[in-house]
C-alpha cells in the first residue's frame, strides 16, 4: 500500500499477497525472465555455517544465478542417496554448502563468470568441492543433493507422524546466527532430524522436521517450538516469517507479531471491507485463535505399508491422469487413511458412501501405472496399493482369468474374431450403426459393457510365423515378442499404412541385417500384465515365469537381444525377469542395435509424438525424442500430458479415464499435422480418437525413413548421432 498510489495497483497488488483471502484470482500474466541455454553448477563445502554465510555476502557481488545453502545435517540426510560425491558421509554436522549456479547467453562468457566467482571465493577455506561443471548428469546430481533434502527427512519418518516444512527468512547479514540460532531450538526441542536448507542469497531458509500430534504433550512441544520461532525470526533479527510460501493456518498466529498491533489492525479492516462474511480462505492470514496451529489437526494414521510414507504433499498429482476426473495419488491415500482410521475405530465402511465413493474413485479410475512414484518424493507407488486393494474385488473372476491365462491362445483366438467381427458389421451395417447398437447397450448396462469407438482395430491376419521362415539368415540376431495386443491387433481403417505392427517390425529388422527369432509357443505368450492391473498377481507372476523361460531358451541364454514391441509389456519383463536378459522397447532396440546399419532420410513433415507413462518410467523420454526428431523435421510433444489413462482395457470399460487424461491433445494438434507416434498398441487407440489423427507405433515412421546402410558404408563410416 506504501508502494503504489494508483487505486488500481493497490488494490492488484493486496490480491497478489492475500493468499485468496481477498478473492479469488481466475487469471494471471507472469512476465518471465530470459532462460539462458549455458549452465554450470558447482558444490563448495566451508568448514561451519559462519564461513559459508560469509561467502553468501561475497556472491552476492558476483554474476551468480543462485545460491542454495544447505546445512551439516541436511546434507548427512542424502548422503546414502544414489550418486552423491563420497565425501559427503564424511563431513561432519558443523559443515556447511553452498551449491552455486551461473548462467550465461554463451560458453565463453559462462566460463568467464566462473572464473571470475572462484576468484571472489579465493580468502575462504573450501574443505571439499565439485568444481563448476556443464555436464548434464553431474549437475543433475548437485541439484539431486538439494531437490532430495525434504523427502529425505519424509522418508524416515516414524508412521503416524506429519512431515513439517516452514520457510523464514532473515536478514543476510545475520544469516549465520539465526541458523544457529534455529538450531539450538532443534536441539532445546529434541528434533534431532531437523534439517536447514534454501536460498541464500534472500536469506530464505527451509527448516524440515516430523512431529507427531498422537499426544498431548507432543503437541504442547511444538507449540512451545512454534513460539520461540517466531520470537526468534520476527523480534529478535526482524526478519520474516514467511519468505516465499503461503502464511496459513500455522503462521496465522505470529501475523501480528511481525507486523505489530497497528498494522495487523489495518488488514483485519480491509479483510472486512473484502469479506464482510468470511467466506474467503478463512483463518489464513488473519484469525483470531492464536492457537489455529495446534487446532484440529489431522491425523496420520497408518493404512499400507505401500503408501505409510507418503507425506501428502501433492507432487505427485500433476503427472496422473485422474486428477481431474476424480482422485490424484494424494487424494486417494488421504481417502484410504480415513477408511482405514474408522476400521481401527470399530466403525462400519462396508456400507458407507465414503467405501462407495473410493470403489469407484479409488479403485476404478485408477490408471495403476505408477508414473506418481516418479514424481513422488519418497518413491510412493499409489498404484500398487489400487492393485492390491483389486485383488479382493476382483477375486469372483479369478477362476476365469485362470482360465484365461491356462488357454491363452485360445483366449486370444477369441479376441481376434471378435475384431473381425466387428470389421464385417462395420463395413455392412456402417460405422453409425454399430455405434448406435454396441454404445446403446453399454448405456443399457450402465456401463458394464466395452465402449465401442470408430478406432477400433481390425484383426491382425499377418502370418508372422511364416513370414520370420521366409527371412534370411544372419550373424545378427535379434528376439522377437509382439505383445498380445500386437499379435491380434491391426490398424484402425483410417491410418495410412494398414500393414499390421508385426509386419513391419519385420521389416525394419530385415532392412537391418537381423536374422528374427521367435520364443517357442508364442501364441501363448503374456508378460501378464493384463493380470497384475486387476490385482491377480499369482496369474501375472505365472504369465511372466512362463515367459520368461521361453525368452530365456530363445536368446540362448541371454546371448541376444529381446524386443518387446510395447513399452509396458517391455518394462514389466524388466521388473519381473530374474535371468540376465537384454529387454528392449522399440526406441531401445532401434537406438541401439538398429541405427548402425540404417540410413535415415528425414521426412519434412510434423508430427505428434506420445510419450508413454512405462516409456518414461524406463527413462526413454529423451532417446524416443530424439529418434523421432531424426525422422521427421518437426516434433510436437503436447504439453501436460504424461499418461493417456488408456491404461490397458480401461480406454474401453472406464472411457472417462481416458478421455480426462488427454482432453487437450486435439487443441495441440496443428492443422497440418496428420499423424502421431507411440509405442504402445492400446494407447494408440485412444489416442487417436481423441486426436481426430491416427497414432501408430514408432516403428512405422523408422521403417518408412530408413534404408539398409550398404556394408561399404557401414566400413567407411563412423555412425552419427542418428545420422
Amino acid at each position: 500500500m506504501v508502494d503504489f498510489s494508483d487505486p488500481i495497483e493497490v488494490l492488484t497488488h493486496l490480491m497478489i499477497g492475500s493468499e485468496g483471502t481477498l478473492g479469488f484470482i481466475a487469471d494471471i500474466t507472469y512476465h518471465t525472465v530470459i532462460e539462458h541455454a549455458h549452465k554450470a553448477s558447482a558444490l563448495l563445502v566451508f568448514a561451519d555455517i559462519e564461513q559459508a554465510s560469509q561467502a553468501v555476502t561475497t556472491l552476492s557481488k558476483t554474476p551468480v544465478a543462485a545460491v542454495e545453502m544447505m546445512d551439516g545435517r541436511a546434507l548427512r540426510s542424502v548422503a546414502d542417496k544414489k550418486g552423491m560425491p563420497e565425501f559427503i558421509a564424511k563431513l561432519d554436522l558443523e559443515a556447511a554448502a553452498l551449491l552455486v549456479e551461473s548462467h550465461a547467453s554463451d560458453a565463453q562468457t559462462l566460463r568467464d563468470q566462473c572464473e571470475q566467482v572462484m576468484s571472489a571465493l579465493q580468502r575462504y577455506h573450501i574443505i571439499e568441492s565439485v568444481p563448476f561443471t556443464s555436464e548434464s548428469k553431474t549437475v543433475a546430481t548437485l541439484w539431486g543433493i538439494r531437490k532430495g533434502m525434504f523427502p529425505a527427512v519424509g522418508a524416515v519418518r516414524e508412521v503416524g507422524t506429519t512431515v513439517i516444512i516452514e520457510d523464514v527468512a532473515f536478514p543476510v547479514e545475520n544469516l549465520a546466527a539465526g541458523v544457529r540460532d534455529l538450531q539450538a531450538l532443534f536441539d532445546q526441542y529434541h528434533y534431532s532430524e531437523a534439517i536447514i536448507f534454501g536460498h541464500a542469497l534472500e536469506g530464505n531458509l527451509h527448516f524440515v522436521f516430523t512431529q507427531g500430534f498422537d499426544k498431548q504433550s507432543e503437541i504442547e512441544r511444538y507449540g512451545a517450538f512454534m513460539d520461540d520461532v517466531a520470537e526468534l525470526v520476527a523480534v529478535k533479527y526482524q526478519g520474516s516469517l514467511k519468505a516465499e510460501h503461503g502464511t496459513g493456518r500455522n503462521m496465522a498466529p505470529y501475523v501480528e507479531l511481525e507486523w505489530g498491533k497497528e498494522g495487523y489492525a489495518l488488514m483485519q479492516k480491509i479483510k472486512a471491507l473484502f469479506d464482510p462474511k468470511r467466506l474467503l480462505n478463512p483463518g489464513v492470514i488473519i484469525n483470531e485463535d492464536k492457537h489455529s496451529h495446534i487446532s484440529n489437526l489431522k491425523p496420520m494414521p497408518a493404512a499400507d505399508n505401500l503408501v505409510d510414507r507418503c507425506i501428502e504433499c501433492g507432487f505427485c498429482e500433476p503427472v496422473c491422469p485422474s486428477r481431474t476426473l476424480t482422485l490424484s495419488p494424494r487424494q486417494r491415500i488421504v481417502l484410504y487413511r480415513e477408511l482405514q482410521r474408522r476400521r481401527a475405530a470399530g466403525e462400519s465402511v462396508a456400507s458407507s458412501e465414503l467405501e462407495h465413493v473410493f470403489e469407484y474413485q479409488g479403485l476404478d479410475t485408477c490408471a495403476a501405472t505408477g508414473l506418481c512414484a516418479e514424481r513422488c518424493p519418497v518413491g510412493i507407488n499409489t498404484g500398487d496399493l489400487v492393485k492390491k486393494l483389486r485383488t479382493a474385488k476382483y477375486q469372483k473372476f479369478t477362476p476365469i482369468a485362470r482360465w484365461t491365462a491356462e488357454h491363452f491362445t485360445a483366449t486370444t483366438t477369441l479376441a481376434r474374431t471378435g475384431l473381425k467381427a466387428n470389421q464385417l458389421a462395420t463395413k455392412v451395417l456402417g460405422e453409425k450403426s454399430v455405434d448406435s447398437m454396441v454404445n446403446g447397450l453399454r448405456r443399457i448396462s450402465k456401463g458394464k459393457t466395452p465402449l465401442w469407438m470408430p478406432e477400433m482395430p481390425q484383426a491382425n491376419t499377418h502370418s508372422l510365423e511364416l513370414a520370420v521362415e521366409n527371412l534370411p539368415r544372419s550373424d545378427k540376431k535379434v528376439v522377437y515378442l509382439p505383445s498380445c495386443a500386437s499379435r491380434n491387433m491391426g490398424q484402425q481403417a483410417s491410418a495410412t499404412d494398414q500393414r499390421p505392427l508385426t509386419e513391419v517390425t519385420l521389416s525394419l529388422l530385415n532392412k537391418a541385417g537381423f536374422e528374427v527369432i521367435l520364443p517357442a509357443e508364442l501364441s501363448s505368450q503374456c508378460c501378464g500384465m493384463p493380470y497384475d492391473s486387476k490385482g491377480m498377481t499369482e496369474i501375472a507372476q505365472s504369465k511372466a515365469q512362463q515367459l520368461e523361460h521361453a525368452l530365456w531358451q530363445a536368446s540362448q541364454e541371454g546371448r541376444y537381444p529381446i524386443l518387446m514391441d510395447t513399452s509396458p509389456c517391455a518394462k514389466r519383463s524388466i521388473e519381473q525377469f530374474t535371468k540376465p536378459m537384454e529387454i528392449l522397447e522399440p526406441t531401445g532396440l532401434v537406438s541401439r542395435y538398429l541405427l548402425d546399419h540404417l540410413t535415415l532420410a528425414p521426412k519434412q513433415e510434423t508430427i505428434m509424438l506420445h510419450i508413454t507413462c512405462s516409456s518414461r518410467r524406463l527413462g526413454l523420454e529423451g532417446d524416443m525424442l530424439k529418434l523421432a526428431k531424426a525422422c521427421a523435421s518437426e516434433v510436437i510433444v503436447p504439453e501436460h500430458i504424461q499418461c493417456c489413462g488408456w491404461a490397458g482395457d480401461k480406454g474401453f470399460t472406464t472411457p472417462e479415464l481416458n478421455a480426462a487424461a488427454v482432453h487437450s491433445l486435439k487443441e495441440q494438434v496443428p492443422a497440418h499435422c496428420s499423424r502421431g507416434f507411440s509405442n504402445s498398441r492400446t494407447c494408440e487407440i485412444g489416442l487417436s480418437h481423441h486426436s481426430g489423427i491416427p497414432y501408430q507405433s514408432i516403428l512405422y515412421l523408422v521403417d518408412e525413413v530408413a534404408r539398409p546402410r550398404l556394408a561399404t558404408q557401414e566400413s567407411t563410416e563412423q555412425p552419427s548421432e542418428y545420422a
